[in-house]
């Protein structure tokens, strides 16, 4: 069905041929696409691609790795306990994070090899320590060639009981 819309001038009628099934919205889309290409989607409207209306394989993926991103952030920063930012959408930054230490959360496969050397150290390390009765805290700390200084990986779950066995390590450390 054809909508007439009396203009302000003159008083004579116009077309705008808008559906009864379509939004606003979805008849401005759809008049820009019947311009052809070279006219870009009208400022606040969502990008539309009449050739494809499902997301492509590539889109949905990146949508979910930065959802699980989110999720791993959101995580991280419950068990490191670090306060809520004033605002939900500065807690997707790192780097809007309030407390007294700088925080950067990696998931998936970039830091998989990273967790497979860890769980391999801490299962050589479990094989030595059982058969003694230690049950100490696990730190891996990992020194590359050509330099001297390392990075230190711990759990997240055992994170209270590691930085307090560290700091009773430092007490009775007396220097060398």
């Amino acid at each position: 069905m054809r909508r007439l819309r009396k203009e302000s001038t003159g008083g004579r009628m116009s077309g705008f041929d808008m559906r009864d099934d379509e939004t606003y919205s979805e008849y401005k889309s759809r008049k820009l696409r019947e311009k052809g290409p070279g006219f870009n989607v009208a400022m606040g409207q969502k990008r539309y691609n009449p050739d494809d209306p499902a997301k492509s394989e590539a889109a949905q993926r990146a949508r979910r790795n930065r959802n699980k991103g989110r999720r791993k952030q959101n995580l991280a920063r419950k068990k490191l306990k670090i306060p809520n930012t004033k605002f939900r959408s500065m807690m997707g930054h790192e780097e809007s994070w309030l407390g007294h230490v700088r925080v950067e959360v990696k998931a998936g496969k970039q830091v998989q090899s990273l967790w497979t050397k860890f769980k391999a150290a801490k299962q050589q390390s479990d094989e030595n320590n059982s058969a003694i009765g230690n049950n100490k805290p696990f730190l891996f700390v990992a020194m590359p060639d050509g330099t001297s200084d390392g990075m230190v990986v711990m759990e997240l779950d055992k994170l209270e009981e590691t930085v307090f066995a560290l700091l009773e390590t430092w007490d009775d450390y007396e220097g060398e």
